[in-house]
């Protein structure tokens, strides 16, 4: 019973100590804002997203979506499984990786434009 009691305890203790962040799907259309990156999440909503790498930089985002052969202009929809994180009152994903890209929007007003 004592092993259990201390197996227990430490392995409760190492869980406390994991940084691990929950990750989900996020599909929205893609924004640039300046030198960065926003999501528009597709819900009625449209949170956005500021957009970073799994290291929480914004340098790494433009590999991440591979966008070197699309136009300034085009409305491109993606989904990308991230990780959420609120900074300094801003609402960001860490990307962990890009799940699907499409050419047009995935907003439903955008049916009526």
């Amino acid at each position: 019973m004592k092993t259990w009691l201390v197996m227990t305890s430490l392995l409760l203790g190492l869980s406390a100590h994991a940084e691990t962040q929950a990750v989900d799907l996020f599909t929205g259309t893609l924004e640039k804002n300046g030198s960065e990156w926003v999501l528009k999440r597709c819900d009625t909503a449209k949170s956005r997203y500021l957009l970073r790498d799994s290291n929480g930089k914004a340098s790494g985002v433009d590999a991440l979506l591979a966008l070197q052969n699309t136009k300034p202009e085009e409305v491109i929809t993606v989904s990308l499984l991230a990780s959420y994180h609120a900074q300094n009152g801003q609402h960001r994903l860490h990307i962990a990786s890009v799940q699907g890209r499409k050419q047009g929007s995935c907003h439903l007003d955008a049916l009526f434009d």
